[in-house]
């Protein structure tokens, strides 16, 4: 196999066989060649069947592009290749195996929305006020415990306040709707496995044994599930190689954990460890700044960038007197790329950071693409569609059942659904059944009607999957609800446009269909629910590309910018401590190394944060970490300082801390307890006196907007 493409390190990290290897790989080192060169190396060079490999990523994107670059280096079928991201190779290993653990194999797989409804029904089931404990902040809980591989039993003795016994009793209840439900939420696909493999150990015997090579992309994002997958899969061959760089670990606010990369060899054993640090994306000036900024954390492995592509253009500083300034410069840099808009991307720290922005775009007539907007799949009109046919393939689930049994509208009201659920949770196994028992369900005659028609519509259409095409029996449905007539007669732009969404998820389907001959509804329903934002992101279009951080780590373009570098935004104030500034820092490391030539970095001296009054703000630390002889400095006039000496004079003093006469000052950073939401930092205050208003982030990262007379906090002293 030629080998001659790849520089040395990568060479030898692609030949190294009979042990576990970790690749320390940069930004823009190569990390995918390796990656799909080893694979290649492994069925050309070794023997060893496709269907025997096993490469995990996360991103469907990622995985496709790997299989495409395999396919171009291999003469051999590899369509049995398992190649795709921990959530879908899971949830194949689940459609298989999940009867073992009591669920249906036709299992549904709710996105965020779903659990978070799911959880709102389940606390609405054991009678607590939603007001008093917000269902985002418990579901961010649930799914951090299953990123932790805490069950519902871990909290069962953990009762030390309110908080913490109503989220055991909620954390139950969602659990057994999950169960009763036969649906999984995105973290069950990666817990039930090792549940799996831990309760049937000839399941894991067996993918052990179909597994013999294992290959881990992006490793320094694993959590806790996908570090015990990979490791259960791997431990007894010890065939795994896997690519990451501990410099571009973001996630640990969702899990990930930078010690399974920082102790591979711990977890492995003997193992060979190689480093690639040529860089061939970037130029020297943008690596050099980069490297300035991550060197400052204690937590990594040594390394350093290095590139042939030339100094480069300096580092660009702009600096505005407020956000709408900060916009209005983006603004007309952007303006210089007007024929090539899709080279420039803005990044920010927040997706709240984009309005402002988009405005000025909008407003200058610069098309532009959002990456972690709406979804398609997440309007409306498409979710309710997705309802219909995960009802039909799964009659148990109950939040697509409250979903559809009054869309379109049947004259089943809220209180009807409640009542037939309640029916239902006591005198059934399937919503199925209740077509047999209408007569002893608590509703009006009317609304009797109406659910049987419904379920008659519903068993119509299911006795057809095993005949049909899923693409003939949604279109067919959708004729016989009436949807296009539903939306046309209302006559309004918007209902044009849903009906047009419906069309277009329509073609989706027969697309999914002309290139997964075999598939069925279950499959394609899988497909839609693992899809991420950047999946449907199309670089092609010559518009600007707006997206936070996170979103474009693994992307490259020509130029970037950089908006909202101030201490408190980018990086952004976290928890009690500054104790995730080495996060915060990797984060503007990948920033950073996402340019090839130009980086230009924005901050503002005020800014306006939750609709309340600007704020003075703080250039960002970071900033002072890049060498100056690198960086070039675009400061305000002098003529517009005296404006803002203005602004700061009249306006700062009063919204940056409360005074009290006592000696239990509330100021910024204070810490305090709630009765409710338990221990919290004051992160701002707007106003004085005790109709100030107190932001404030509490247990788990929930930030609460609080009126000081009403709060009721202690002060935690010390």
């Amino acid at each position: 196999m030629d080998l001659s493409n790849l520089n040395n390190n990568q060479k030898v990290a692609v030949e190294k066989i009979g042990l576990p290897v970790l690749v320390f790989a940069g930004a823009g080192s190569g990390k995918t060649r390796v990656l799909t060169y080893k694979i290649a190396y492994l069925i050309n060079e070794i023997g060893l069947p496709p269907e025997n490999i096993l490469a995990v990523t996360f991103t469907n994107k990622a995985a496709q592009e790997m299989k495409t670059r395999v396919f171009e280096l291999v003469d051999k079928d590899i369509s049995n290749i398992n190649i795709g991201t921990f959530h879908s190779i899971s949830a194949h290993i689940l459609r298989k195996e999940i009867h073992l653990l009591s669920y249906a194999n036709s299992f549904t797989i709710y996105d965020q929305q779903d659990s978070r409804s799911l959880v709102k029904k389940v606390m609405k089931n054991l009678n607590l006020d939603l007001k008093q404990i917000e269902p985002k902040s418990i579901q961010a809980r649930i799914s951090n415990a299953k990123n932790s591989l805490q069950s519902v039993d871990y909290f069962k003795d953990i009762n030390d306040n309110f908080s913490d016994k109503k989220f055991y009793e909620i954390y139950g209840a969602y659990q057994e709707e999950l169960k009763n439900s036969d649906a999984l939420d995105f973290d069950d696909l990666l817990v039930l496995p090792l549940k799996l493999f831990k309760e049937f150990p000839d399941r894991l015997e067996k993918y052990q044994d179909k597994f013999q090579y294992v290959l881990v992309d992006e490793y320094q994002d694993t959590n806790k599930p996908q570090f015990e997958f990979i490791y259960s899969l791997s431990s007894l061959h010890k065939n795994i190689f896997v690519v990451g760089d501990d410099d571009q670990s973001i996630y640990g606010w969702r899990g990930a954990d930078i010690s399974n990369i920082l102790n591979f060899k711990e977890a492995f054993g003997e193992s060979h460890i190689e480093k690639l640090e040529q860089n061939y994306r970037s130029t020297n000036n943008i690596l050099q700044a980069a490297w300035s900024v991550v060197s400052k954390n204690t937590n990594r492995s040594e390394k350093k960038l290095w590139t042939e592509n030339g100094s480069g253009e300096l580092i660009n500083l702009i600096e505005s007197f407020d956000d709408r300034h900060e916009a209005k410069q983006i603004y007309n840099l952007v303006l210089k790329f007007k024929n090539n808009l899709n080279n420039i991307a803005i990044l920010y720290r927040t997706n709240s950071q984009s309005r402002i922005i988009e405005d000025r775009l909008r407003i200058g007539g610069i098309p532009y693409q959002i990456v972690g907007g709406v979804k398609f799949y997440d309007r409306k009109e498409i979710k309710d569609i997705i309802a219909y046919i995960r009802f039909l393939v799964n009659n148990n689930d109950s939040i697509s059942f409250d979903r559809i049994i009054n869309f379109p509208p049947r004259g089943i009201g809220k209180t009807s659904i409640d009542k037939i659920n309640e029916f239902y949770s006591t005198n059934s196994d399937s919503y199925l059944d209740l077509s047999n028992c209408i007569d002893n369900i608590s509703v009006g005659p009317k609304q009797k009607l109406a659910l049987n028609d419904f379920l008659s519509l519903i068993k119509k259409h299911k006795s057809k999957i095993d005949s049909n095409k899923g693409s003939d029996i949604v279109k067919t449905m959708i004729s016989d609800l009436k949807l296009e007539h539903y939306y046309m007669k209302q006559k309004t732009d918007e209902s044009i446009d849903r009906w047009n969404n419906i069309q277009e998820f329509l073609n989706g389907i027969e697309e999914y269909e002309i290139n997964n001959p075999e598939s069925n509804l279950v499959e394609y329903l899988e497909e839609i629910s693992l899809l991420t934002d950047i999946d449907k992101w199309n670089d092609s279009e010559n518009k600007v590309t707006l997206m936070t951080v996170h979103s474009s780590k693994g992307l490259e373009f020509d130029n970037i910018v950089i908006a909202g570098l101030e201490d408190g935004l980018f990086p952004i104030v976290r928890a009690f401590e500054d104790d995730n500034i080495e996060e915060e820092r990797r984060l503007f490391y990948v920033a950073l190394t996402r340019a090839k030539k130009v980086v230009n970095i924005s901050y503002a001296k005020s800014r306006r944060q939750f609709g309340g009054a600007p704020m003075m703000t703080t250039k960002s630390r970071f900033i002072k970490e890049i060498p100056e002889e690198i960086m070039n400095v675009n400061l305000i006039s002098n003529s517009g300082s005296s404006n803002f000496d203005n602004f700061k004079n009249s306006n700062f003093k009063k919204y940056s801390s409360l005074k009290s006469t006592s000696n239990d000052s509330i100021i910024i950073n204070t810490l305090v307890e709630h009765k409710v939401f338990g221990k919290g930092k004051v992160l701002k205050i707007e106003g004085v006196g005790e109709n100030s208003k107190l932001t404030i982030k509490f247990y788990n990262n929930v930030v609460k907007k609080l009126i000081l007379k009403y709060a009721n906090l202690t002060i935690i002293k010390g």
